[in-house]
C-alpha cells in the first residue's frame, strides 16, 4: 500500500500519469505495425513454373518476372502463354504445388509492381519452406527478446530499458529496406521481433505501475486496441507501398514518429521504491507532482518517503513473524530462479504460460489470412480490425464476471468457431471466412487478457521477469504456428484451425486455475503476491 498513499499526494492519475498511458499506447500503435510484419513482407501470390524464361534466371537464383504473361481478366487465372505450363499445373489446376522442380524461373500471377521477399528471392517451390522459417525467426527473436528484456528491465529501470530498445527497433527496420541477402533479411527479422518484445512487455508493466487499479482495465484494453490498430495500418501501407521495401521505409517513418513521445517517459514510482535511492525516488516524486500541478514543498514529499520507509519496515517486522511467509521469502532472491523454486510462483508461471501457448491460435490465424478465400488486404484489415470489439467485449465482461470466467467463456467459444471454420470451408468460402473472423474475435479477448493479466500476479521485483517467462513460454507455441499454417497450404487444408481448437481448449482449463485479480492492487511484495491465492 506504499505506493498509493505515496501517489495520492502527488496525484492519483494526473496529467504525468496520462501522458505516460498515452505515449505506451503509442508504443503498442507500433508494435502492431511489426506484430505479424513477416505475413506483409513475404506474401506469396500464385505462381507457375516459367520453362520458357531461362533468359531472365539472375545470378543468385532469385528471380521475379512480372510481365504480361498471365491473362487477368481470365476468371479461371490460367496463363495465356504456352511457355508457361507445369503438367502437375494442367493436370490438377493448382499452381500453388507444382510437382516437378522449378529449374529455371518462376512466373508470378500478381499485379504489375508488387514485390515481396517471397518474390525477391524466389521463396517458392523447393525455396518455400523458408517462409515460415524466416516467420519463426521472428518470434524467435520475440522469444528471446521476453527473456533478455525482463532481466533488464527489472535490474536497470524500465525507462533505461524502453529508450535504447525503441531505437534498435527503428534501425532494424530501415537496415531491412537495404539488405540485398536473405540471410541479411533473417537477421533483422530477428531483431524487429528481438526489440518489439521488449517494448511489449516493458509497455505493458509500465502502464500497470502508473496506472490505479480503478483504471487500469480501461486503458489495458485500449492499449490492445492501439496494437490492433497498427495491425491494421499495415494492410492499408501494403497497399499504398507496393514494393515491399518502399513499405518498410514508410512503416520506420511511422514508428519513429510514434515512438518520439517514449523518449519522455519516467521512471515508475513502484520500480524506484524498490530499487533506487530515497534522493532519486524524491526527485522523481517531485517531478510528477509538479508536472500534476501539485503544490509540494520537498517537506512534505520527503516526510512522505520517510513514512512509505517506516510502513516498510512495518510489514517487514510483520512478515517475519509469519512462519508461511518466512517459508517462501527465505528461497526468494529476485531472480528468474524464484520462479522455479516458489511453488506458488511456478504454478502461475506453468498456467499463464500455457494461457499464453493460445497466442498458437493468434498468431497461426494472422499468418493463415492469405488463405481464407477473400481479398489479402480485406483480410488482413478485417483480421485486425475485429480485435477492437474484442477488445471492447472483454472489457465490459471482465467488469461483469471478472477475467477468470470471461476467459474461460470466449476460449470455448473461440474453439468451438475454429471447428466449424473446418467444417465451413469446405462448403462455402465466405461462411468459412466469417466464422474464422468471429473465432479470431475471441481468441483475441484469450491473447488480451493474458496480456493485461499476467503481471498482476507478481511482486514488483520479478514482475517484468515474470511476465516475460510467461511471454516467452507462449511463444513457443508461435514459433511453431508458420509450419502450422506451411501442414494446412500443402497438406491437410483444415489442419490450422483443428489445432488452434484443440490449443484454447487447453488454454481454459488452465487459466481457470489462476486466482481473480480484477479490481484488486498490484503486489509490490512477496506477501501481497501471496495473498493473491484463492
Amino acid at each position: 500500500m506504499m505506493y498509493e498513499q505515496l501517489m495520492k499526494h502527488v496525484g492519483e492519475f494526473g496529467s504525468c500519469q496520462k501522458f505516460i498511458a498515452a505515449a505506451t499506447c503509442m508504443g503498442y500503435y507500433v508494435i502492431g505495425l511489426f506484430l505479424l510484419y513477416s505475413v506483409f513482407i513475404l506474401y506469396t501470390p500464385p505462381h507457375q513454373c516459367n520453362f520458357g524464361g531461362a533468359n531472365n534466371f539472375s545470378s543468385n537464383g532469385s528471380i521475379l518476372e512480372m510481365e504480361s504473361n498471365f491473362d487477368s481478366s481470365n476468371e479461371n487465372k490460367t496463363f495465356s502463354n504456352s511457355n508457361l505450363h507445369c503438367d502437375d499445373f494442367v493436370k490438377k489446376h493448382d499452381y500453388n504445388q507444382p510437382q516437378e522442380r522449378c529449374r529455371v524461373t518462376w512466373k508470378y500471377n500478381t499485379e504489375k509492381g508488387i514485390t515481396s521477399v517471397a518474390t525477391e528471392f524466389g521463396l517458392v517451390c523447393e525455396r518455400a519452406w523458408m517462409k515460415p522459417l524466416i516467420q519463426s525467426i521472428q518470434i524467435g527473436g520475440v522469444m528471446a527478446g521476453s527473456l533478455l528484456g525482463g532481466i533488464i528491465s527489472d535490474r536497470i529501470g524500465r525507462r533505461r530499458t524502453i529508450i535504447p530498445v525503441a531505437i534498435i527497433l527503428v534501425i532494424s527496420d530501415f537496415l531491412l529496406v537495404i539488405m540485398p541477402s536473405i540471410y541479411g533479411i533473417q537477421t533483422f527479422i530477428f531483431f524487429l521481433g528481438f526489440a518489439s518484445a521488449i517494448l511489449s512487455t516493458t509497455y505493458v508493466v509500465i502502464l500497470h505501475e502508473y496506472t490505479p487499479a480503478h483504471e487500469l482495465m480501461l486503458l489495458a484494453f485500449f492499449q490492445m486496441s492501439c496494437c490492433s490498430f497498427g495491425y491494421a495500418t499495415m494492410s492499408l501501407l501494403q497497399f499504398l507501398f507496393p514494393n515491399w521495401r518502399h513499405m518498410t521505409i514508410a512503416t520506420g517513418v511511422l514508428a519513429s514518429l510514434m515512438l518520439l513521445p517514449t523518449l519522455f517517459v519516467s521512471e515508475t514510482v513502484r520500480w524506484s521504491l524498490e530499487n533506487q535511492s530515497t534522493k532519486k525516488t524524491f526527485q522523481l516524486l517531485k517531478k510528477i507532482a509538479e508536472i500534476n500541478k501539485v503544490d509540494l514543498s520537498d517537506t512534505q514529499v520527503m516526510t512522505m518517503l520517510i513514512n512509505a520507509e517506516e510502513t516498510k519496515r512495518n510489514e517487514s517486522e510483520k512478515n517475519e513473524r509469519n512462519s508461511n511467509y518466512l517459508k517462501i521469502q527465505s528461497k526468494f532472491t529476485d531472480t528468474y530462479l524464484d520462479l522455479i523454486k516458489v511453488p506458488i510462483l511456478r504454478k502461475r508461471i506453468l498456467a499463464l504460460g500455457f494461457a499464453f501457448a493460445a497466442c498458437l491460435a493468434y498468431y497461426a490465424f494472422g499468418f493463415n489470412t492469405d488463405n481464407l478465400g477473400i481479398s489479402r488486404y480485406l483480410g488482413a484489415c478485417l483480421s485486425a480490425l475485429m480485435e477492437v470489439p474484442g477488445d471492447v467485449i472483454s472489457f465490459f465482461m471482465v467488469r461483469r464476471i471478472g477475467k477468470v470466467k470471461t476467459f474461460v467463456t470466449v476460449s470455448l467459444s473461440s474453439g468451438i468457431l475454429f471447428l466449424l471454420t473446418a467444417g465451413l470451408q469446405k462448403v462455402n468460402v465466405w461462411a468459412g471466412a466469417v466464422s474464422a473472423m468471429f473465432g479470431k474475435l475471441f481468441s483475441t479477448i484469450m491473447y488480451s487478457l493474458v496480456l493485461v493479466s499476467a503481471a498482476d500476479f507478481f511482486p514488483t521485483s520479478l514482475r517484468n521477469q515474470a511476465f516475460a517467462v510467461c511471454y516467452c513460454i507462449g511463444r513457443f507455441g508461435s514459433l511453431f504456428s508458420p509450419f502450422v499454417v506451411f501442414l494446412g497450404e500443402n497438406v491437410f487444408e483444415i489442419f490450422p484451425f483443428i489445432l488452434m481448437s484443440v490449443v484454447v481448449f487447453a488454454a481454459a482449463i488452465c487459466f481457470y486455475l489462476l486466482p481473480e485479480t480484477s479490481g484488486r492492487p498490484l503486489p509490490s511484495t512477496m506477501r501481497d503476491a501471496v495473498m493473491l491465492e484463492r
